[in-house]
């Protein structure tokens, strides 16, 4: 029997690989009338009208089809220019050649070529936005909770569960916090994005702290002078938070000469809550406590770029970015601390302000090298961050009822970071099969924090010394990588190495580390059947997690009277290894499973202070080591042309040790998410969408279930106006903690915007003049140095 099933399978492989042997590429170039090449049009081969396979160009125009050979209809579509339908013969090692489109007269909607909308590429998933008209009427976040693997939820974006993850457009990181970030995702229109890329596990070519994977979104080019640009208003409201975000951009193109400009502002007042209970288990004693922020803040911003081709081949950028954060965040706190002999009554004000500014300048040269889309590229960065942090604290304690001691104290504490990079990558493309990309990059990172805590004694301020710091340090990366991609008939390969040498040296305190390290990345990619709707991909990378700069700086903010948080200058870096192999179905139902072996994870723990152990603070730290088993179902239906339900699925199991005498604990984690969309007449447009997310344990510290329940509805104008308005977190939840520790359980109960019944609305208007055109950004260095901010 064994015998007969090993024949069978290997008669199956050889008729397999027999039928693979007689598919003949069909390769070609698209440009426009005058020569230049069009990025991502869509090409199909039609054999008695039905669609055999197709593919979008890439950027250099180019495509690669695998067929069998004999004579086929080639069909081009692209948006401005007439469709192109011709006869061609694919034979044996067989090059069409160049294929012309022309400019359209008028806009053509009538003619719909079939793409495949999610396609699996041997290190990603590209999500073909252009070729897909259910899209139309979403937003950049809508559309990114349809990708594979993608997770939105509480201002964050994930990528199978793990944090971190960051975004490109075009090539350019988005450097802002989440909920700016989403603020922007959500001004893009579905007209406006070409395809979405998530890469799940970064290769060599990108910095190993690149843990939690990228997102890339390219946007439709536009080719000829002219100018567009967008106005956006965005506000939200509730009982406890009001939000103002207006916002707007220009790009112009003129000749050689590319400009953009964009400038944002945010206005805030919010609220927020907790209430604490605390059982101390050594001694008979518990406290209560409920503290209220109220805090304001304004913020803003702006940005300029300009790129300038000195020849066809040859062009140099250049970008300047400024933004500016104030906050006062006044917390109102009362604490009862009960013991067997009293109970103690804490009234507190602290009143908390901070002013950080951030200026940030970029510089590029890029030379494309030939027709194939190879490139040299010098990338040179320079950010100068600058934070400053004032307290003025004072509390009034009792005791019994009797006793009164008043507290006063204040501290003020200033940071200063310099981000500097210089970058020289080489991209060598042999063939559209064959690509080798190498580089160098070097960063110098300079981070000074100084802190001065002082409190009332009599009628004097005497300085703490005990909270006082003076914590300065400097990090040099060295790094180089190189990472090889092959495609072969059904078979796509990508690998790489990269290796890069740390040195961190304190000049005051007991700051230092040294290390050097290799970070080996392979994909595996197979297609199951020869139109590739079904593959199969394995994949391997191993990262670096860096302590984000201000969890290393030891600035103590107070919670409430009996709870702070602070840094941990002494952080190690993380490394993690991450295995997983994913099934693509029809092109669109992706299954996933991987393991991730984190060794010194960087999580948050909460411990009681050395001088009272009745105080708790919040820290980070670095665990023994875990291990993250999951898996991931991404399943978008059409249930009818109007209709559709994307489902997100997500299960791991997770056992981690806290430190090496310890032992490993287990857990299980579910999230889900559920979404739909309705399409209706007059451009009116129905979502709804549900999540839930089971608890989950973080060393001592435990996040008790959530879900959240959002119904929105959206209504364009035309193509230049879009009015919605959206109801999120309809179940009004809050959120509740629990910590245990040594002596200790705690209990917290916490309100916030985030989690809090609120209501949306935003409106933005697209402009343009003259005719569209091709719009540029200035690519940079040190996007994932930026993002440790």
């Amino acid at each position: 029997m064994k015998k007969l099933i090993f024949f069978i399978a290997a008669t199956m492989l050889a008729m397999t690989d027999a039928f693979a042997a007689r598919l003949a590429p069909a390769e070609g170039r698209v440009v426009d009338s005058d020569g230049q090449v069009v990025e991502y049009a869509t090409v199909v081969l039609l054999r008695d009208g039905k669609q055999v396979t197709g593919m979008a160009t890439d950027t250099e125009g180019r495509f690669s089809l695998k067929v069998p050979a004999g004579d086929y209809t080639l069909m081009v579509q692209y948006l401005g220019y007439e469709p192109l339908r011709q006869q061609v013969h694919v034979a044996e090692a067989n090059d069409l050649g160049d294929f012309v489109l022309r400019n359209a007269a008028t806009q053509i909607e009538s003619v719909v070529v079939k793409g495949q909308l999610i396609r699996r590429e041997a290190d990603r998933f590209v999500v073909d936005v252009a070729n897909a008209p259910a899209a139309i009427g979403k937003d950049g976040v809508e559309l990114l909770e349809h990708a594979p693997g993608i997770w939105i939820e509480n201002d964050k974006i994930t990528i199978n569960g793990k944090s971190g993850s960051k975004v490109f457009i075009n090539d350019r990181e988005l450097r802002m916090d989440a909920e700016r970030m989403l603020t922007y995702l959500r001004s893009l229109r579905a007209e406006e994005i070409q395809k979405i890329e998530v890469v799940p596990m970064t290769g060599a070519d990108y910095d190993a702290d690149s843990s939690g994977g990228i997102i890339k979104i390219t946007l439709r080019k536009r080719r000829e002078n002219g100018l567009d640009g967008s106005l956006s208003m965005r506000t939200d409201q509730s009982d406890i938070h009001s939000n103002y975000t207006p916002s707007g951009n220009i790009n112009i193109h003129s000749g050689r000469l590319d400009f953009y400009a964009s400038a944002w502002s945010n206005i805030i007042d919010q609220t927020t809550s907790s209430d604490e209970q605390t059982r101390y288990l050594t001694q008979n004693a518990g406290l209560v406590a409920h503290s209220v922020i109220k805090g304001n803040y304004r913020n803003w911003g702006g940005s300029a770029g300009a790129i300038y081709e000195l020849s066809s081949r040859h062009s140099i950028g250049g970008e300047f970015s400024f933004w500016s954060n104030k906050s006062e965040e006044p917390n109102d706190s009362y604490t009862d601390f009960t013991t067997e002999e009293a109970l103690t009554r804490t009234d507190s004000r602290y009143e908390n302000s901070t002013d950080d500014k951030n200026y940030s300048a970029t510089f590029n040269y890029i030379w494309k090298i030939d027709t194939l889309g190879s490139t040299l590229k010098l990338l040179a960065d320079y950010t100068y961050q600058r934070n400053q942090a004032c307290n003025d604290n004072s509390s009034r304690i009792t005791t019994a009822g009797l006793m009164t001691v008043d507290s006063l104290y204040n501290d003020d504490a200033r940071s200063r970071y310099q981000v500097t990079t210089a970058t020289l990558a080489y991209d060598k493309h042999f063939s559209p099969r064959w690509t080798l990309r190498a580089g160098a990059k070097y960063t110098y990172n300079d981070m000074a924090n100084d802190a001065l805590y002082q409190y009332l004694k009599g009628d004097r301020w005497v300085v703490n010394q005990n909270q006082s710091f003076n914590i300065n340090y400097t990090e040099n990366i060295a790094a180089a990588y190189a990472i090889a991609s092959a495609k072969l008939d059904r078979w796509s390969f990508v690998a790489g190495l990269r290796g890069e040498y740390t040195h961190t040296y304190g000049k005051s305190g007991d700051v230092g580390q040294d290390y050097f390290s290799l970070f080996p990345n392979a994909n595996v990619s197979y297609a199951l059947t020869k139109d590739g709707s079904y593959s199969l991909i394995a994949q391997y990378a191993r990262t670096i997690a860096r302590p984000r700069f201000w969890s290393l700086n030891p600035q103590r903010m107070q919670i409430s009277d009996y709870t702070y948080q602070t840094g941990n200058p002494l952080l190690k870096p993380s490394f993690t290894q991450n295995f997983s192999v994913s099934l693509v179905l029809k092109y669109k139902y992706t299954l996933t499973a991987g393991v991730s072996i984190n060794k010194d994870k960087i999580e948050q723990t909460m411990l009681a202070d050395e001088q009272d152990p009745n105080i708790l603070y919040i820290q980070w730290v670095n665990y023994d080591s875990s291990h993250d088993y999951y898996v991931t179902a991404d399943l978008p239906f059409q249930l009818t042309k109007w209709w559709t339900l994307n489902a997100n699925l997500f299960y791991t199991r997770t056992g981690q040790r806290l430190d090496q005498h310890t032992d490993e604990m287990f857990q299980n984690f579910y999230r889900g998410r559920f979404s739909t969309t309705f399409s209706l007449p007059a451009k009116f447009y129905i979502d709804l969408s549900y999540s839930y997310q089971s608890g989950i344990t973080l060393g001592n510290v435990r996040v008790e279930a959530m879900q959240r329940l959002n119904a929105g509805i959206k209504k364009r104008f035309g193509d230049r106006f879009t009015l919605s308005f959206q109801a999120n977190n309809l179940l009004n939840e809050r959120q509740i903690i629990n910590a245990e520790g040594d002596g200790f359980h705690r209990n917290v109960k916490v309100r916030q915007p985030w989690n809090n019944r609120q209501y949306s609305v935003r409106a933005t208007w697209n402009f343009k003049a003259g005719k569209a055109f091709n719009r540029k950004l200035v690519e940079a260095g040190s996007a994932e140095e930026k993002s440790r901010l």
